[in-house]
């Protein structure tokens, strides 16, 4: 890996690419159960503030999904709740109503794909250029700001239904933001505890990338750049309680308190 690509995985990258950069079987076009795209929707209703009377219905609905697997399969459920959520807070320059439907969806894609290109296109061309000018301290506190309001609550939020871990390589980075802030500690026991797990998420996501036609071989070795990134996030999914505890923070409060 050059070192320049090795900065997509920092919170200093925009959330932008480092959703570009997750696991392929993350995107909806791998996903083996339409629960993630349920559970997609039902965030969306809630998001937008959708009246249950203004809801789809199922073949409204069916439509819907359809459309997300077969125009937009190459994007994370993750990934459209953040150009939503982009949406609503007016930064898309689009205007939004209390209703989803597949002419929602594909405004909202349409106008965050625009905004998406000019984000790493700024990006590649400041940040990871050859001469890179060290961020500023307020500069450092805006991104950090940013990844926390864009990436970290969103997962806690996310976190407390869960049933298993989300493995990604952004979520990767909100393990190493707990990391380098020394708020997980993770014992030798744990750290062969979660490599262990990490084999069993990764045979599991060769069996569904199978099935859904992609040529891969279920005997295919996790490289130690993956290893790593498994085990992590599967180490921030048990210990996440822990550092809510440790920090004495709730989703409200969060940057006084950090």
């Amino acid at each position: 890996m050059k070192k320049n690509e090795l900065a997509i995985l920092t919170t200093n990258a925009p959330l932008e690419l480092v959703y570009s950069r997750n696991y392929r079987e993350h995107r909806i076009k791998h996903l083996d159960s339409p629960d993630k795209i349920q559970e997609l929707v039902n965030y969306l209703y809630v998001l937008l503030n959708v009246k249950k009377d203004n809801q789809l219905n199922e073949l409204e609905e069916s439509v819907l999904n359809g459309v997300m697997l077969n125009n937009f399969g190459n994007f994370s459920t993750d990934e459209i709740k953040h150009a939503f959520r982009l949406a609503v807070a007016g930064d898309l320059c689009i205007e939004m109503y209390q209703k989803l439907d597949s002419i929602t969806l594909g405004k909202v894609i349409g106008a965050y794909k625009i905004y998406k290109a000019k984000k790493i296109k700024n990006y590649k061309s400041t940040t990871m250029s050859k001469e890179v000018n060290k961020p500023s301290k307020a500069e450092i506190k805006t991104i950090e700001e940013q990844f926390i309001q864009n990436c970290i609550l969103p997962y806690i939020e996310e976190r407390k239904t869960m049933s298993e871990p989300l493995i990604n390589w952004a979520t990767y980075a909100i393990f190493k933001h707990f990391w380098n802030l020394k708020q997980i500690k993770l014992t030798k026991a744990e750290i062969k505890k979660y490599k262990k797990e990490a084999d069993k998420y990764w045979a599991e996501s060769l069996k569904k990338r199978r099935s859904t036609g992609e040529r891969v071989s279920l005997d295919e070795v996790m490289s130690q750049r993956t290893i790593k990134m498994y085990s992590s996030c599967i180490a921030l999914y048990h210990k996440m309680d822990d550092i809510l505890e440790l920090v004495k923070i709730d989703e409200i409060g969060w940057h006084d308190k950090l």
